[in-house]
């Protein structure tokens, strides 16, 4: 690490995770405190290059498109003529490469399945945002110690339709030995290739030499030997030649998994899997021990071992993965309007509420963005989320002058998610589920300064499902019209908007430091809260089947021009996108819920601004 020379200012270094021709990947603190990153650095030999330099900073711009639960988060990127860094969350895992050479058998199906369901949920966040990763091999996918993945290292992707060689031989789809465009296909045929390694122990086509290795994957018939029959049809389609003979996409591809899984080994099947993988995996030392990473990570009723938010480095100097960090606020509302606005809520059919529609202009059209008609919802996200972490990464402002960013995270679930929903076997890991990631700048402001924040909206609503006694879930989609489904529902963060606001208008609440504790997300009504513009961007809500839930998402811009010292004195301050940041603000059609009765969430951390005085 000290070869290196430059390190992004404020962060001390804690441990090496991996190296490689491109550079090194350390784990690091900020100084002011907050959770573990990892910091992927351009080597030095390289910062003279600069197309080197292009391909490294072309890779962050590429995490910033990928945005799921499934795949490690990019933080930030920053650029320097002393040196380049793409920082990204830290996860306590190892990868699926060691935990496979470790064993001397191979996976069990159930175990296998899992892991391919995990990567094929972060393959479609990538592939939804045009990027395909063209480098999914087991030494990109961190597996945690509950048995859940994520997917790393975007170091080779592209977007989809852009051609060129590149991957690793052993998993490259037939148009990749070709230099072919690029597309969703590709990365599905690497991803049934590790499955075929995972559950027979062995890589699907072998071969002494380079030429040989070409000639299998492009013309040798599929090996099913070692794979169990229930799941050749699944093999035989991932591993076609020709890619539009593969799945269409990746979603499709785990609508199948599902149903043969459902079919081959019962309902519980992915619940055993999760089991069974996370016990192999705990056999093999993490790459990130979870005590660097502080225990204020874990989430309740997480174990000491248990799951944790964020991107490791695995291998050598990749482990980039995606996300921006930049985002926006936002509520969902099943069956119900929601307003653009962070932690604003409307619902009902066609509804929506009074202080919502009067101060964010949220559409009274039925759909959470106003498109969606019926009791449904919108979504981003899955998994057991009950048990997962969410990375706050606070960075408290430092420096004399106007500059600087601040970022943060804010994540909502339910613990009792069957009392808002009306399902009482719903099962915790069902949970609608909310995540604000935050980002302002400048950190460091003073009057007149025009201030922007950027809040990227996710959620998860789940509609058109029903659950057994046991907690299996039927989904009937999102048409359903039943009485045994999901009854309208909707939830949020905050307490609402004042009145008076336009279509283009929202506002920040300012908590101040103390008595705000700047480590914690507050409550209460003791802000300045400030009139900004605002700007919403990427709005999405698909249905996915194989979810049987809405995944929406938007970021949304804000800004405003700090006031004089009489409104907003000078000092350190909490930037939250809502009076009252706390996630669980209930609603429904049926009886009245509230947050505490659903058992609802808050974790992460806001981010900061210091006004200055002058």
């Amino acid at each position: 690490m000290a070869a290196r020379g430059w390190g992004l200012p404020g962060f001390v270094d804690l441990a090496e995770l991996g190296t490689g021709a491109q550079g090194e990947v350390v784990l690091a603190r900020h100084r002011a405190g907050g959770p573990a990153v990892a910091i992927k650095y351009l080597a030095p030999g390289l910062l003279g290059d600069p197309a080197a330099r292009a391909v490294f900073r072309g890779e962050a711009e590429l995490l910033k498109r990928v945005v799921d639960p499934h795949v490690a988060r990019l933080l930030h990127y920053e650029e320097a003529p002393e040196g380049a860094a793409i920082v990204m969350e830290a996860v306590p895992g190892r990868s699926l490469r060691r935990v496979l050479d470790d064993r001397a058998e191979p996976l069990g199906p159930e175990a296998a399945l899992t892991t391919l369901k995990g990567s094929l949920l972060g393959l479609a966040a990538a592939h939804a945002a045009g990027v395909v990763h063209r480098d999914y091999k087991p030494a990109n996918v961190l597996v945690m110690d509950g048995g859940h993945s994520k997917l790393i290292d975007f170091g080779v992707a592209v977007l989809a339709g852009q051609s060129g060689v590149g991957g690793t031989p052993s998993y490259m789809a037939p148009e990749q030995w070709a230099g072919q465009p690029a597309s969703s296909a590709t990365d599905l045929y690497a991803a049934t290739c590790v499955f075929v390694e995972c559950v027979s122990g062995e890589k699907p086509f072998r071969a002494p030499t380079l030429e040989g290795l070409r000639a299998a994957h492009c013309a040798a018939p599929v090996p099913l030997e070692r794979v169990p029959a229930a799941l050749h049809p699944l093999v035989l389609r991932g591993l076609a030649k020709a890619p539009a003979e593969r799945f269409g996409n990746a979603v499709q591809f785990v609508g199948e998994l599902e149903a043969a899984a459902v079919r081959a080994y019962g309902p519980d099947w992915e619940r055993r899997g999760l089991v069974a993988l996370g016990a192999v995996a705990a056999l093999v030392a993490a790459a990130i021990p979870l005590s660097l990473l502080g225990g204020a990570l874990l989430a309740p009723g997480a174990s000491s071992v248990g799951a944790a938010a964020g991107a490791v480095a695995s291998g050598a100097a990749a482990g980039t993965t995606a996300a921006s960090g930049a985002a926006a606020s936002g509520a969902a509302a099943s069956g119900a309007a929601a307003s653009g606005a962070a932690g604003s809520l409307a619902y009902g059919q066609g509804a929506v509420a009074a202080d919502v529609a009067a101060g964010t202009g949220g559409s009274t059209a039925k759909g959470v963005l106003a498109k969606i008609g019926g009791t449904k919802g919108a979504a981003a996200g899955a998994g057991a989320v009950a048990s997962a972490v969410i990375a706050g990464w606070f960075l408290w402002p430092a420096g004399p002058g106007v500059g600087g960013e601040s970022h943060g995270a804010l994540h909502g679930h339910f613990t009792r998610p069957g009392i808002l929903v009306g399902q009482p076997n719903m099962p915790a890991s069902e949970t609608p589920t909310m995540d604000l990631d935050l980002a302002v700048a400048p950190a460091r402001a003073k009057r007149g300064t025009l201030v922007r924040a950027v809040i990227g909206f996710h959620a998860r609503t789940p509609w058109g499902g029903s659950y057994l006694p046991g907690g299996q879930r039927r989904c009937y989609g999102e048409k359903a019209n039943r009485p045994d489904v999901e009854q309208e529902y909707g939830f949020g963060f905050g307490a609402g908007y004042p009145p008076g606001l336009g279509k283009k208008e929202s506002v920040l609440a300012l908590y101040r430091v103390p008595p705000a504790a700047k480590k914690e997300v507050p409550q209460g009504d003791n802000a300045v809260v400030v009139k900004t513009t605002k700007e919403v961007t990427g709005e999405s809500e698909p249905y996915v089947q194989a979810q049987c839930a809405y995944l929406s998402k938007r970021t949304e811009t804000r800004t405003f021009t700090v006031p004089g010292g009489n409104v907003l004195p000078p000092g350190d301050y909490l930037v939250a996108p809502i009076m009252n940041p706390r996630f669980g603000r209930t609603a429904g059609v049926g009886p009245s819920v509230t947050s505490e009765q659903a058992g609802a969430v808050t974790k992460g951390a806001l981010p900061g601004i210091r006004v200055l005085g002058g």
